[in-house]
């Protein structure tokens, strides 16, 4: 099925790598805000690499790589979005506990879902309007970083806008259908930008990092 596969390796691998950036953090500083990260991205990593196995392998998982693209655009972008204003606003909450980060995965996941599971809003809406609010939420902390620098240097900000602006030009512009655009399938273009987007997100590290650098020269 064309080379849809190589493109959903590419973000998997991209998600993966970022995922295992977050929780080296979350591990060694229990950090809620970057295991609510790495959930978001582990979803995009779940969807991805069933997608992968789909389109190069087995198409008779079609039905659970949908399951799971639709699961990822519920809550993937919500989390990263949560995770980096958590950090960023330097809330007490969490910081020393992965407790409140189980929480908030528990409502962010359960709400959506529920959402989803009504007949007011279409599965669709929902994994819009989730989206658009984790990415906004994504931006303002990459804006707030540009104009109010605090933990990011003025190129990391400017490349962590770049990487939310590029799912949202994605998402808006370039679609998921199989429809060629500068010789590459649309869906392809798609996620190759997903992937540079989760890729961006390294950039956002010294926002926990030197947080939690300031707490232990306090302790000391």
């Amino acid at each position: 099925m064309h080379n849809f596969w190589l493109a959903e390796i590419l973000l998997a691998l991209a998600a993966a790598l970022v995922a295992n950036q977050y929780w080296i953090i979350a591990r060694s500083r229990c950090q809620s805000p970057a295991l609510v990260i790495v959930a978001g991205l582990v979803c995009l990593l779940l969807a991805a690499s069933v997608g992968a196995y789909r389109y190069g392998i087995d198409p008779g998982v079609t039905q659970l790589h949908r399951a799971l693209s639709r699961l990822s655009g519920y809550v993937s972008f919500l989390l990263i979005g949560l995770g980096l204003l958590w950090a960023r606003l330097r809330l007490p909450i969490g910081r020393d506990s992965r407790a409140p980060a189980y929480v908030a995965m528990v409502l962010v996941i359960g709400s959506t879902l529920g959402a989803a599971g009504t007949a007011a809003m279409s599965p669709q809406v929902v994994s819009s309007l989730s989206s658009s609010l984790g990415l906004a939420l994504w931006m303002l902390v990459a804006l707030w970083e540009l104009f109010r620098p605090h933990s990011l240097a003025r190129p990391l900000a400017l490349l962590l806008a770049g990487g939310a602006a590029l799912v949202v030009v994605a998402g808006l512009f370039i679609g998921t259908d199989a429809a060629r655009l500068l010789g590459l399938a649309r869906i392809n273009w798609f996620h190759l930008s997903l992937a540079a987007g989760a890729l961006a997100l390294l950039c956002a590290r010294p926002i926990l990092e030197i947080e939690n650098e300031s707490r232990g020269e306090i302790r000391e």
